[in-house]
C-alpha cells in the first residue's frame, strides 16, 4: 500500500521530517501573527481598564501557547510515536542489563536508611557471618567467621556479598553481643548414663570452667542491658537434658561467656564430660565383673 502511495504521489517520504519542520514554522508564524493582532486590538480599546487589558493579554498568550503545543504534537505525532517506542525499547534493555546493579544500589539505600550495620559490626546475612570490613554502593565485605551459629573465630577469608542480598535475606546484627555472647551447645549421650549422676558431674564441670569468667560476665551482661535497654537472660550456666529426633539423650549447656573463649570452653567441657562418663562406666563394669576366685 505504501509503495502504491509512493507511485501515485510525487512525494519523497524521506523528506517528511523537513515538511514537518516547515509546517511547524508555518504554524508558529501564523499563531504569532494572530496573537499580535489580538493583543494590539485589546490595547487599542480605551474603554478597558489597564488590569483588564493585562488579564486578557495573559489569557491570549496562554491560549496561543496551548494551541502551539497541540499543533506541534499533531504535526510531529508519527515521529514522536516512533521515538517513544525506541526510547521504551532502550529503557527496557537498560533495565534488563543493569538489573543486578539496580538491586545492589537499592540494597545500599536500604542499608543507609535503616542503619542496619556499619564497618566493624558483627553481622549475619543469610548463611554468611563475619565482621564488616568495608561496604560500598554495590557490595559489602565481611571477614568470615568459622562455620556454625556460635563460631566467632575468623577464618582468614574475606566474603564479598552483593548488596542485592540485603533485599531478600535477613540481616542480623550481632554487635551487641560482640565481646560476650550466650553460647549454647549439646552433647549426645549414647548409651544413656544415669541421669542424676550425670547431671551432678556435668554441673560441676561447667561451674569449674565458668568460674574464672563469672564476675566479668555479670558486669558485661548488665552493661549490655543498659546500652540496649533490653532484659537479657541470667548469665549463669544452665544445664538441661533433652532427647534428639532419634530419641537419644542430649545434654544442653548454655552460659554467657567471652565470644573468643566460647569454642574452647565447649571443647574442654565436652571432653571432660565424656572422659568422666567413660571412667564411671569402666569403674562400674570393673565392680560388677566377677573375680577369678569367685568363678572357681
Amino acid at each position: 500500500m505504501l509503495d502504491d502511495l509512493r507511485r501515485q504521489l510525487p512525494l519523497d517520504f524521506a523528506r517528511l521530517a523537513q515538511l514537518d519542520l516547515l509546517s511547524s514554522l508555518f504554524l508558529l508564524l501564523l499563531l504569532w501573527i494572530a496573537r499580535r493582532i489580538l493583543v494590539q486590538s485589546i490595547r487599542a480599546r480605551s474603554d478597558l481598564a489597564p488590569h483588564d487589558q493585562r488579564r486578557l493579554v495573559t489569557s491570549i498568550r496562554n491560549a496561543f501557547l496551548l494551541l502551539l503545543l497541540v499543533g506541534l504534537v499533531f504535526i510531529w505525532a508519527p515521529q514522536l510515536r516512533t521515538f517513544a517506542l525506541s526510547l521504551t525499547a532502550v529503557a527496557v534493555a537498560i533495565v534488563v542489563a543493569t538489573k543486578e546493579l539496580i538491586l545492589c544500589l537499592s540494597g545500599a539505600v536500604l542499608r543507609a536508611t535503616t542503619r542496619a550495620f556499619a564497618v566493624g559490626d558483627w553481622i549475619e546475612i543469610g548463611e554468611n557471618r563475619g565482621e564488616v570490613t568495608d561496604h560500598t554502593v554495590l557490595a559489602t565485605t565481611l571477614q568470615e567467621f568459622g562455620t556454625g551459629p556460635h563460631a566467632y573465630t575468623p577464618t582468614g577469608r574475606a566474603i564479598t556479598v552483593p548488596n542485592s542480598l540485603l533485599l531478600t535475606a535477613t540481616v542480623r546484627n550481632l554487635t551487641a553481643l560482640r565481646d560476650y555472647t550466650y553460647h549454647r551447645f549439646a552433647v549426645t549421650l549414647d548409651p544413656a548414663p544415669p541421669l542424676e549422676r550425670t547431671h551432678g558431674l556435668l554441673a560441676e564441670i561447667v561451674q569449674r570452667h565458668y568460674d574464672p569468667f563469672r564476675e566479668d560476665a555479670i558486669r558485661a551482661n548488665a552493661a549490655i542491658e543498659r546500652r540496649t535497654h533490653s532484659d537479657l537472660p541470667d548469665p549463669a550456666p544452665v544445664v538441661r537434658f533433652r532427647t534428639s529426633d532419634l530419641g537419644k539423650l542430649r545434654a544442653e549447656i548454655t552460659f554467657f561467656c567471652p565470644s573468643r573463649e566460647a569454642e574452647r570452653l565447649e571443647s574442654e567441657i565436652t571432653l571432660e564430660l565424656l572422659a568422666g562418663l567413660q571412667a564411671a562406666a569402666h569403674a562400674e563394669h570393673t565392680l560388677t565383673e566377677p573375680s577369678p576366685t569367685e568363678e572357681d
